[in-house]
Parts: C-alpha cells; structure tokens; sequence
C-alpha cells in the first residue's frame, strides 16, 4: 500500500483543518488586519470559544467581559489569536489515544504543543510568516494519526524492528511500510493545501540536511522534537527511539537549554488556554 491508497482507504480521518492553511495566508499578506482574521474564524464555535475565554483571562483582566469576537481579536493581537486557532484546530484531531502505539488520551496533543512552544523559541526568524514555526510544531506529527487510523494494529511490525534491531522508529516504519510517518503526515498536509513551507519542513523533520529548501525550519523541528521529549513530552511504545543528526541548525547549546524551560514553563499556561 502507497501513501495515497492510505489515505483514500483510511475512513476515520477528521476533517481537513481548513482554517488553518488559509490563516497562514492571511498572516504572509502585509495588508491583512484583524477584520480578515475575523471574519475567517466567526464561523467556527471552539476556535471563538478560546479567543473569548483568554480575553477574559486574568492575564488581561478586562474591565468589562468580553463577548465580541471582534473586541477580543483586537485586544489580544492577531499573533495571539493565530496561535490560539493553531491550538484549538490541533487539539480538535490530536487529543485522541493511539492504541496502536501505545500512545494514550491526550498525549500526541501534549508532545505537538510541546514541539510548537520550542519552535516558538529557536525558529523565531527563519519564516516571513511570524507564527509559522508554531503551525510546524502543532502539526508535525499528524502522519503517526494517519499510521494509527489506516493500519492500526499493523503497526506492531514497527514495534518489533525497533527492538531486534535497534534502530530509529522512522527507519522501522520505512523497512516495514515503504515509507514513514513524516512523509505521511507531509503528503496528507499537501493535499488539505497546506504551503510547501509547511509540509516540506515536517517530511525533512528526521533527516534535515537533505531538505531541498526550508533546512532551516526542518532543523528547527528536528531540535524541538527532541526537546519536548527531554521535557518528557513524546508518550507511546518506544518513544526513545529518535535518532539525531548532526549540523541540523546553527544554534548554541545554552539557546537551546533557554528554549526548553521556556517550553516547560508555557506549556501548562497554553493547554489551560483552550481547556
């Protein structure tokens, strides 16, 4: 089975996040203003519903409730509610278990939130679109949903390699399926419209130096993947086995320390946010 009959075949896929991809447009178009995300986001109610509950947030203490979407954008910034709608929309298809492997309620959503709250820190600059590297981390790992929901118990064959053998979960998946996870969840990304700066970054997340543009941001994932499991944040069946590259970015030991505890300290605050 190819990649494409996995996904023609794999009938419990959610939805295609369809805000999201169009926000990202919105967001690289300097002539936007927070009437075009409005009007974007006004018809999805849990995206309205986490904007509203973090206006009204002790972090910004209004002095009167904030019931207007169009108050709240204003207050909270288009930044802020980009990331909100990025948390809402992933938290939509990604809260769910994998039993498949292992991975249990809630946990594929912690370790994407984890992965976007590092690449916040250590791939600020590397995207003209402010908040893109946020999209990378939410969405990096939406293959291993693909993996789960199209072969389900097949996925023990991953397992097994991994533990003979000793070798990288992705390299087990490519023995064993053809191909893996990244290049899944990439091509499924491509095909809900996503730009290539989205999906070329997560299908080059485990083998940055080959990736034909974007190194940068793939780099950047391949980091932040590993700093939220050092955060303890990548649950399921053999979560260790990651394997690292080196001169994935330029980037000094102390940012990256400094990037997680940054992580570790917002992570909590930001799962509240659309709790």
């Amino acid at each position: 089975m190819n990649i494409s009959e996995l996904i023609q075949n794999t009938d419990s896929l959610p939805p295609a996040p369809e805000i999201l991809p169009k926000l990202v447009e919105i967001m690289r178009d300097p002539d936007a203003d927070s009437n075009d995300v409005v009007s974007l986001i006004s018809t999805d109610p849990a995206i309205i519903a986490g904007v509203l509950k973090l206006s009204n947030s002790a972090a910004y203490s209004p002095a009167q409730p904030v019931t207007d979407l169009n108050d709240a954008v204003a207050m909270l910034g288009i930044q802020t509610v980009y990331r909100i709608v990025n948390m809402v929309s992933g938290s939509e298809f990604l809260d769910g278990s994998l039993s498949s492997m292992a991975i249990s309620s809630g946990g594929l959503w912690e370790h994407s939130l984890a992965v976007a709250l590092m690449m916040d820190q250590i791939a600020k600059g590397l995207s003209e679109v402010e908040g893109l590297p946020y999209t990378l981390g939410i969405l990096h790992d939406v293959g291993k949903l693909l993996f789960h929901l199209g072969l389900g118990e097949e996925y023990v064959k991953v397992f097994k390699r991994v533990e003979t053998e000793r070798i990288s979960i992705t390299k087990a998946e490519n023995q064993t399926f053809g191909f893996d996870h990244a290049l899944a969840g990439s091509t499924m990304l491509e095909e809900w419209n996503f730009s290539p700066e989205i999906f070329i970054p997560i299908r080059y997340q485990y083998t940055p130096n080959e990736a034909p543009e974007f190194k940068e941001l793939a780099g950047a994932l391949h980091i932040a993947n590993w700093g939220a499991s050092v955060l303890g944040c990548n649950d399921g069946r053999d979560s260790w086995a990651l394997e690292m590259c080196e001169g994935a970015i330029d980037i000094d030991e102390a940012t990256i320390q400094m990037a997680i505890l940054e992580t570790k300290m917002g992570l909590e605050k930001a799962k509240q946010s659309v709790a």
